[in-house]
């Protein structure tokens, strides 16, 4: 089994780029995956759903690009985090001992991920939360009580 990294991009724009670079540094087309769009989405019906809900007047662009790349070695790793922070990855994931097969499926990686953050959060350490005291007020009761 091998590593595999995955990176969050803005656009599908950028994954013609991206590709020339891994390229570049000796990584075999049949070693990553773009997961593009077969339909992408119209940019106005974005833009429209984004203004409803958000109420905010940005004009959204292409899909978000996601790519992962298979990595045996630290070396190859280090590369492929230094290519992605070179196009403003915007999130990065290593995912260890899965098989390549699997991570063709953006589904399965997301529900490995979506595992590992739910366990990250179950794990923390037990705190406990203490009120803290004034200590001794400044009121003063005379005479009767």
């Amino acid at each position: 089994m091998t590593s595999i990294i995955t990176g969050l991009f803005k656009s599908q724009s950028q994954a013609p780029r991206i590709a020339e670079d891994l390229e570049s540094a000796g990584i075999k087309k049949s070693s990553y995956i773009l997961y593009l769009h077969a339909q992408p989405i119209k940019k106005e019906i974005k833009t429209s759903i984004w203004r409803y809900f958000f109420k905010d007047h940005a004009l959204l662009e292409d899909d978000s690009l996601v790519v992962s790349v298979k990595a045996k070695t630290p070396e190859r790793v280090e590369t492929v985090k230094c290519i992605f922070c070179g196009h403003e990855c915007m999130l990065q994931n290593y995912f260890e001992h899965i098989k390549f097969k699997d991570a063709k499926s953006l589904e399965y990686l997301h529900r490995i991920a979506s595992i590992r953050a739910k366990s990250q959060i179950f794990n923390l350490p037990a705190s406990n939360h203490r009120h803290c005291h004034d200590g001794i007020n400044t009121e003063i009761n005379f005479g009767k009580c």
